[in-house]
């Protein structure tokens, strides 16, 4: 179970990295801003955390040396994805 949970957060990893690039570099923050009220970075933050706290569980139970590396990688982008969105936010409220 370790390694396909593993293999789920590789792949959510990699889908918050996607989101990120899209929102950034796309118009739709303001369609998003505009229609649903929540700033989207703030959102992505709240994923990006989670699925690293997931990651560091999951880590502690894999016995593939191949799961770890997909899990070692995930916490990895986790980690500097969250670092990079929280000081886009704290920026961000700073200057608003």
């Amino acid at each position: 179970m370790p390694e396909k949970l593993s293999h789920l957060l590789f792949i959510l990893s990699f889908i918050c990295l996607g989101l990120f690039l899209l929102l950034g570099f796309s118009p739709l923050y303001d369609i998003y801003l505009d229609k649903i009220g929540q700033r989207p970075f703030s959102v992505l933050l709240v994923l990006t955390v989670s699925v690293f706290f997931l990651s560091v569980f999951v880590l502690k139970k894999v016995q593939n040396w191949q799961s770890g590396f997909h899990v070692l990688f995930s916490i990895v982008i986790t980690l500097f994805l969250s670092a990079v969105l929280a000081i886009i936010i704290f920026f961000g409220r700073l200057f608003s």
